[in-house]
């Protein structure tokens, strides 16, 4: 009886553990944000990579606010594809295609966790605005940057 306390009682602190070590991980502050854009960088796009990261590293600044500077692991955000749709100021019935990023958001102490946003084209405004498409990559790596501080 006594051994089978003891091993509960060991289970029992061990689980409690692990669970600190889940809310750290999930509500943990970092010490800094790497962001890598390689992959769009080598599918021609160099130009729009060296855009993306000063962006989405400003945009996660503000989504992770105070957990961001401190102490902690770095983490790693990874953009693997952007999309923009084609857009002529069509309705949704007339099936446009939306815009899109994809990524990975790497946690210390956690695996991987997958990221995709889409968005209908019309969030950067009207079509024939100047810039829409800045626009529309901008909206883009804000909800992508929301994502990933709530997931980190």
């Amino acid at each position: 009886m006594r051994n089978y306390l003891a091993i509960l009682f060991c289970a029992a602190i061990l689980s409690l553990g692990a669970n600190t070590n889940d809310a750290v991980a999930r509500d943990g502050v970092y010490r800094s944000v790497a962001i890598d854009t390689s992959r769009i960088a080598a599918s021609g796009h160099r130009h729009l990579a060296n855009t993306l990261k000063p962006m989405l590293a400003g945009e996660l600044s503000k989504a992770l606010g105070p957990r961001l500077g401190h102490r902690g692991g770095q983490l790693v955000v990874r953009i693997t594809r952007i999309d923009l749709g084609s857009y002529g100021g069509e309705s949704a019935t007339d099936g446009w295609i939306e815009d899109s990023i994809e990524g990975v958001v790497m946690v210390p102490g956690r695996g991987p966790i997958p990221i995709r946003v889409v968005l209908p084209p019309d969030t950067g405004g009207a079509w024939y605005a100047k810039n829409v498409g800045e626009r529309r990559i901008y909206r883009l790596i804000e909800a992508f940057a929301h994502w990933a501080a709530r997931e980190a």
